[in-house]
């Protein structure tokens, strides 16, 4: 879980929702999903096709996205 929850970049007007509610949407924007969980929805393997990606395609060119930021974070750090 993160232990800072950034506030959504989305205006919505809070007044009319309960404080129940209203912990609960910030609840979800609390949460991130991992690259499994979001490949395992319905809506991704059609949504992957069309853009032209085989779903473990698309997790092959995340990882390696996902290696290599690190590896320019670390050598930035480094400087």
């Amino acid at each position: 879980m993160i232990e800072v929850c950034p506030e959504p970049e989305v205006d919505v007007d809070d007044s009319r929702f309960s404080s129940a509610h209203q912990q609960r949407r910030n609840a979800c924007f609390c949460y991130r999903a991992t690259l499994d969980e979001l490949l395992a929805d319905d809506v991704m393997e059609p949504v992957l096709r069309t853009a032209g990606y085989e779903p473990d395609e698309f997790r092959e060119m995340m990882t390696e996205m996902a290696r290599n930021l690190v590896a320019t974070r670390l050598k930035l750090a480094q400087q």
